[in-house]
């Protein structure tokens, strides 16, 4: 059975760095990552609409800010993810998009090599990921945003799992089986 994982906020932590990020850009005041109950931003006190979307911007012309990012998983769970791997079960579905001059896709490939995945599957889309989900046969998807759960969920027969984050604490589906460690989901798969 083919595994498909999202990269940021499933096994790279991107909130904590993209929120120094924010603060660096805009001279605000250190934000508490407990703060964030939703990705929109929506009614957060300093990420308007309009610091989001600024920042985001000057994201995309940071060089190295993915490479950077902190792993979430233990070495344990880095090595059962190489397992899965090297035995063509596992694949990773992201949002990130590439920019100019820099090639997203093999950032990330290299990240992953580097925390523990030697020969990394990485699919970067625009698209829902549903589309990419059913067209390669995924048969578990694990996303921490509501939106890519709820669109897998419904249009594909992935089993969906998401970890429980406080910017997702809200959602609940039927098809979604939320967990707390990524041990958890390991456990599963065994």
């Amino acid at each position: 059975m083919l595994v498909a994982l999202d990269v940021d906020g499933v096994v790279a932590d991107f909130l904590g760095p993209f929120l120094r990020f924010i603060e660096n850009k805009t001279g605000c005041a250190p934000i508490a990552p407990e703060t964030i109950v939703d990705l929109s931003y929506k009614d957060h006190p300093v990420i308007t609409e309009a610091v989001l979307e600024r920042c985001l911007a000057a994201l995309a012309d940071e060089p190295d800010f993915f490479t950077r990012l902190v792993p979430l998983l233990t070495p344990l769970e880095w090595r059962a993810l190489d397992e899965l791997s090297r035995a063509r079960r596992l694949v990773f579905i992201t949002h990130r998009q590439s920019s100019e001059g820099r090639d997203v896709r093999r950032l990330t490939s290299d990240w992953l090599a580097r925390h523990g995945v030697s020969e990394p599957v990485v699919h970067c889309t625009a698209d829902y990921k549903s589309k990419l989900v059913e067209d390669l046969g995924v048969g578990i998807f694990v996303d921490d945003r509501p939106e890519n759960c709820l669109d897998v969920a419904e249009k594909t027969r992935a089993a969906v799992y998401m970890p429980r984050r406080n910017y997702n604490a809200f959602f609940a589906h039927p098809k979604v089986k939320t967990f707390d460690r990524f041990g958890e989901l390991l456990e599963y798969l065994k």
